[in-house]
């Protein structure tokens, strides 16, 4: 079915996966659209099914992706399952017709996440990646800032404590996408790591030189107190620093212009606005309805991991995961 962006029909969704990001994020921001209908939520787990449909008001719940097929196909699909599981259910997501928003990242190993973009593409369906930073509207006014010419120095900076397995693979690639959004193809990187188990990371600095001329430094750590996410980009006599979520400074010559998130009609700006989330749900529907590529597509999800996979090997970091299960 093809949609168009005046077409009255609401688009069926159905969303998988009933975690943090579902419950807190995705589901609150779909609650707010009267342009969907959402006819199924899906969950192994039959806690977090009956928790998500309690929470959000939407049903019919469903265990299996397969039990949401029988009852009838969807429009389109949000994957918001744990990402050993994204390869599969994409898959048989987009096999069947589906348009789909998975949650970053789009696979585990890059060549998975390349049978994907070719899948879409073959299929002629919408398949968008939730590289939610490119969205996020203090980023959005530093890349502006950026468009032409393009940076020739920036600093990424992921840190948040307590290292988890694969660390700078699962959260310092939202850093790598925004270089790529800011800078584009890297042409050399090189880094260090810092671990006592190579899965699990504490620190990752990388160097990077861009194709069209720019230089670039990662950094992420986790063995910090709190949570800082930065970004500094300079150049051309211009500066763009962001404080994610909530703060942006942009410069040219001798002044420089601050913006900061304010209040949203009855609260705080919510962290679904701050860092994107609902923005990327905004563009994705309208891709859905329009055909038009996404700026997150699985192309350039493609690309970003296939920089990352760059990254991990000077830094000395393992590219895949090892037999077993991840430790708690």
């Amino acid at each position: 079915m093809v949609f168009t962006v005046s077409d009255p029909r609401p688009l069926r969704v159905a969303v998988l996966g009933l975690g943090y990001i579902g419950r807190e994020i995705h589901l609150p921001t779909l609650r707010q659209r009267a342009d969907i209908e959402v006819v199924g939520l899906v969950d192994v787990n039959a806690e977090a099914l009956v928790r998500g449909l309690r929470e959000s008001g939407f049903g019919p719940g469903f265990a299996s992706l397969e039990a949401l097929l029988d009852a009838g196909v969807p429009d389109c699909a949000f994957v918001l399952t744990p990402k050993p599981l994204h390869h599969a259910q994409v898959t048989r997501l987009l096999e069947a017709g589906v348009d789909v928003f998975c949650e970053k990242p789009l696979t585990m190993r890059l060549a998975e996440a390349e049978e994907l973009a070719e899948l879409a593409a073959a299929r002629r369906r919408i398949l968008m990646v939730g590289y939610n930073r490119r969205y996020a509207p203090v980023y959005v006014r530093a890349r502006e800032a950026f468009t032409d010419p393009g940076p020739e120095a920036i600093v990424a900076m992921k840190n948040r404590p307590g290292t988890e397995y694969r660390a700078t693979f699962d959260n310092a690639i939202h850093m790598v996408d925004l270089l790529r959004w800011f800078c584009g193809e890297a042409a050399d990187v090189q880094g260090y790591a810092q671990y006592a188990d190579p899965y699990y990371e504490t620190t990752a600095v990388a160097a990077l030189r861009f194709e069209g001329g720019a230089l670039g430094v990662l950094m992420a750590n986790r063995s910090t107190s709190h949570w800082v996410e930065r970004l500094e980009v300079f150049g051309h006599g211009r500066s763009a620093i962001v404080d994610a979520p909530d703060r942006v400074s942009l410069g040219r010559e001798s002044t420089a212009e601050v913006s900061e998130m304010t209040a949203l009609h009855m609260g705080w700006a919510h962290v679904a606005d701050k860092m994107g989330f609902r923005q990327e749900v905004d563009h994705f529907f309208e891709c859905v309805r329009t055909r038009q590529a996404p700026r997150t597509s699985a192309a350039e999800a493609v690309r970003t991991q296939a920089l990352m996979d760059r990254l991990l090997k000077a830094l000395g970091l393992p590219l895949s995961g090892k037999e077993g299960t991840p430790r708690p």
